[in-house]
């Protein structure tokens, strides 16, 4: 999962988990598997959310972008519900 997460390849970070899951109560395991298992979640779930601040940011970004926009649009005096199409031909 950790290899999967290092790509990108989130579904197959899913995937891996729904398997573990499938394969019921991890009590059999030995207690170092156990602690190689909980070391490899904390350091997933400190890279979601790694990812998810990324991508927070990312939004903030084009939502900023989108606003400069609006305030160039506005300034060239081009109304933000008219279509492009309509603007080259006037």
């Amino acid at each position: 999962a950790i290899e999967a997460a290092r790509h990108g390849q989130w579904d197959q970070v899913i995937a891996l988990y729904h398997e573990r899951l499938s394969q019921g109560p991890q009590e059999s395991l030995s207690l170092d598997t156990i602690q190689v298992l909980m070391e490899s979640d904390q350091w997933l779930i400190a890279r979601v959310k790694e990812v998810q601040a990324a991508i927070s940011q990312h939004l903030n970004d084009i939502q900023e972008q989108r606003r400069k926009l609006g305030v160039l649009k506005r300034q060239w005096g081009e109304d933000q519900t008219t279509p492009v199409r309509h603007l080259l031909t006037i």
